[in-house]
């Protein structure tokens, strides 16, 4: 599976995206666009939950390249368009590195984001208004 897009609720406030194994970075970019597009077209603040617990592959060598960083700070914070929270769902060591880099290069960008290990908790910190900050 690559990447999937859903609304999580009827009243179209949260996205879900799902990242399986075989996504790209192509891809990744082609659903920020979407996201900016939803986004865009409205003045309700739309939340994001991002479901990364089927693993999420970033080639060794792009990690800590510049465009590798610029890409996995569009991951986390859903790009920079994104009007409302961010939760992460399943993330992985090498992911809370990044997020742990990216912080220190930049703590008002990540502001926002905001880890849980499965959807209920995720789900649950948005009902609460993701006022709990993870660090």
């Amino acid at each position: 599976m690559p990447i999937e897009l859903y609304w999580d609720n009827d009243e179209q406030t949260v996205l879900l995206c799902e990242f399986g194994t075989s996504w790209n970075w192509d891809e990744l970019r082609r659903v920020l666009a979407a996201i900016h597009k939803l986004t865009a077209a409205t003045e309700t603040e739309i939340a994001a939950i991002v479901d990364v617990r089927q693993g999420i592959q970033i080639p060794l060598g792009e990690i800590f390249s510049a465009t590798g960083l610029a890409n996995a700070k569009s991951l986390l914070t859903m790009g920079e368009s994104g009007t409302g929270p961010v939760v992460i769902v399943g993330m992985n060591g090498i992911i809370r590195k990044i997020y742990d880099i990216l912080y220190k290069l930049d703590p008002r960008a990540l502001a926002k984001v905001h880890m849980t290990d499965n959807l209920k908790q995720a789900r649950a910190l948005l009902a609460k208004g993701a006022a709990h900050p993870i660090l």
